[in-house]
């Protein structure tokens, strides 16, 4: 479809000779703001011209009845139009101002055709039917119109009106002024201050608004890189760090049949070769997962796990990686040969993987936070995907770490 027979949405009407900043995505207050200035304004002063209106015929009008019947009339059609043309969402900005400019021109003229509708004691009196449109219409502008296109309305109306009282027989431009033509003016210039304050504060609230929004991501941002870093730091320390480990501590000789397998494994998880299940999945199945955890251990381990259990990625990716270090703590400190992974399956699809042995145990509140091995690769690990490790243990009664999710 080529550009030209594209269907293009019109603008949002906005305040006519200034810049839409309704139109800005992140600002929604003001948008609101600019939403309330078109519509609340426009069902208002289409609620008092109607009823105006209806008075109209009953205001001893010099012209006589019918004439006042049929002005009545127009008034509420226009109205309907009027708001036909201001409420819905999408209007044009084009439309907006000519509707906006079509009212100020029929308002004009029945300001000016007071002496035909209005008798001129009741004129005097601020008694007049036109006179609460005329005062509502200049208020209204205020919210629906630029600085000065509210300004050229307010004056043409203030005038009209002035005008239209001072044409009826016996009264003048003072008396105009005193039947509404200066408290007109006041309305307007109070309108607009209290326009230009809302549109003040609703900018403020936006701009705070997109500095919690801004802190929030930026907190977030660095939630994630401290996750990701720990993870990393997690890979290494499950990888290379411990084989160096063992190998400095004479652990190793060199001549272990596991030895070029678990080095092969180390690289591979250090350039993300070997990351677990994909993210693309939905759920991944933990038993083979964790029967390659098993094959990969130092010591001999049995795996008790039902072959339908599953779990997202990032938890199937965590529990594997908890799983390896516990499995790695046994067969350094345990004393034993042997360990056992059991899974279980609980309520709501909750999932706990339970890493035991026979061997040494160790009081785990003596532990302190420079072990890595439980601070990064299993309790940061659990934390990471939403899931929490309980470390359960005492000297001679072996250990169990149970790896539970959600937390």
């Amino acid at each position: 479809m080529s550009d030209a027979a594209a269907p293009r949405r019109p603008p949002r009407p906005g305040a006519a000779g200034e810049r839409d900043k309704s139109a800005e995505p992140d600002a929604p207050v003001t948008r609101a703001l600019r939403r309330f200035g078109r519509r609340y304004p426009a069902v208002g002063r289409a609620a008092v011209s109607v009823l105006c209106a209806a008075a109209g015929p009953f205001a001893a009008p010099p012209q006589g009845f019918g004439f006042a019947v049929a002005v009545a009339l127009t008034v509420f059609v226009w109205n309907l139009l009027y708001l036909w043309m201001l409420l819905p969402d999408g209007r044009s900005r084009r439309q907006y101002r000519w509707t906006c400019v079509v009212d100020a021109v029929l308002l004009c003229g029945l300001c000016l055709a007071q002496p035909l509708l209005v008798d001129p004691a009741r004129l005097a009196a601020s008694l007049g039917w036109v006179s609460p449109m005329a005062s509502f219409t200049v208020v209204a502008v205020q919210f629906q119109l630029g600085r000065w296109g509210a300004a050229a309305m307010t004056v043409a109306v203030c005038t009209s009106f002035v005008i239209g009282v001072a044409a009826s027989p016996g009264l003048t431009a003072v008396d105009g002024l005193l039947a509404g033509g200066a408290w007109m003016a006041v309305e307007a210039v109070l309108g607009r201050l209290l326009w230009v304050l809302l549109q003040r504060a609703g900018r403020e609230a936006d701009r705070l608004m997109r500095a919690q929004f801004d802190a929030e991501r930026a907190a977030a941002t660095a939630a994630a890189r401290r996750l990701a870093q720990c993870a990393r730091w997690a890979t290494v320390h499950d990888t290379s760090a411990s084989t160096l480990l063992m190998i400095g501590m004479g652990s190793v000789t060199g001549s272990e049949e596991w030895l070029p397998g678990q080095v092969r494994r180390d690289i591979d998880l250090l350039d993300g070769a070997d990351e677990g299940p994909s993210e693309a999945d939905a759920e991944a199945a933990l038993e083979p997962v964790l029967a390659q955890v098993a094959r990969a251990a130092r010591v001999r381990v049995d795996v008790d796990c039902a072959a339908g259990v599953a779990a997202p990625p990032a938890v199937v990716r965590a529990m594997a990686g908890a799983t390896a270090e516990a499995l790695e703590n046994v067969a350094r400190h345990a004393g034993v040969g042997e360990a056992r992974i059991g899974v279980r399956v609980q309520g709501r699809g909750a999932l706990e993987v339970a890493v035991s042995d026979d061997g040494a145990g160790f009081h785990p509140g003596r532990v302190g936070v420079h072990r890595f091995g439980l601070a990064l690769s299993v309790r940061d690990r659990m934390a990471g995907a939403g899931g929490h490790a309980v470390v359960e243990s005492a000297p001679g009664r072996g250990t169990v770490v149970r790896l539970r999710w959600p937390a």
